[in-house]
């Protein structure tokens, strides 16, 4: 208080940031449309294990004059071929979430574009280093065939757990610097990201438990790769969130980002293409790549 009660400068300034920030915050499910949201990640999702079983294994088995016997969403089958069959799968997955990273970083606004991207660089690197981890510490799948009969064994597949656990941390961490700087340029609100991360895991899990399902090799893959897809997916997104929260609470000085109203902010509303898109991708996923084709 100044000299006989005149308000000082500490209550106008509080009187001012009442004005700017207390305006009516936009709804995050009327600009985040939810069916939009799982309609673009559900291709996104359904493109990773095209990457990782055609792009990967069954071209590489192919430049190595191996015959491939059927591709599927949870095995691929071949006569022949080296190692670098199977370590193909993971490798794609790595390489295209690399560049798909490098490509985010030239789209600062989140549009339906860009979310499709960014769903499909997550889905890709937390399959990658996730399926690398998953094989260090259980001893099957691509990676655990790659170092099958290479002594130490226990060398080998500790190297594959620690490869993996950092890959997927650093994931997860490109994440939320990712989210967090959208947050910064008033492009999203913080109370966006569960929308955004959440319902895409859900919809991706179940997508690619249900192709476990038809898959023509034997029901165990149910268990040994439908479930761990779907849930080397999901750990990773649902751990974006709460991260988000914590360092966006810690590095900020502002206002928090769910009182902003910028004009900047996103807007994904309902979209018929787009969930024409998901319904035809995802029905041609569970058919050729769920119950497999043979070359």
């Amino acid at each position: 208080m100044g000299p006989k009660g005149t308000p000082g400068p500490g209550i106008s300034r509080v009187l001012s940031n009442y004005l700017l920030y207390s305006r009516p915050v936009t709804p995050t499910s009327n600009r985040l449309d939810l069916s939009t949201l799982v309609s673009i990640s559900l291709p996104a999702f359904a493109l990773e294990p095209f990457v990782h079983e055609f792009l990967g294994h069954a071209c590489t088995a192919w430049l190595q004059g191996a015959k491939v016997i059927l591709v599927s969403s949870t095995a691929m089958q071949t006569e022949g071929g080296t190692r670098l069959v199977p370590a193909a799968g993971p490798l794609s997955n790595l390489v295209f979430g690399a560049l798909t990273v490098l490509l985010l970083r030239r789209m600062p606004r989140l549009t339906p574009l860009r979310y499709f991207v960014w769903i499909f660089a997550l889905a890709n690197l937390f399959l990658c280093f996730g399926y690398v981890l998953f094989s260090g510490l259980t001893n099957f799948g691509d990676s655990a065939v790659v170092i099958a009969g290479l002594r130490p064994a226990w060398l080998f597949r500790l190297s594959l757990v620690v490869f993996g656990y950092f890959g997927y941390r650093y994931s997860v961490g490109f994440a939320v610097r990712d989210l967090l700087s959208l947050i910064r340029s008033g492009n999203l609100l913080r109370s966006d990201v569960a929308r955004l991360a959440i319902p895409a895991c859900t919809a991706g899990g179940i997508l690619y438990f249900v192709a476990s399902l038809f898959n023509p090799v034997d029901p165990k893959l149910i268990l040994y790769d439908g479930l761990p897809m779907a849930g080397g997916i999901a750990i990773g997104f649902c751990l974006i969130p709460g991260l988000v929260k914590k360092f966006s609470a810690s590095a900020s000085s502002s206002p928090p980002a769910s009182e902003s109203s910028s004009p900047a902010l996103a807007a994904l509303p309902f979209s018929p293409a787009w969930l024409m898109f998901a319904v035809f991708s995802s029905a041609a996923f569970l058919y050729f790549l769920g119950r497999g084709f043979r070359p």
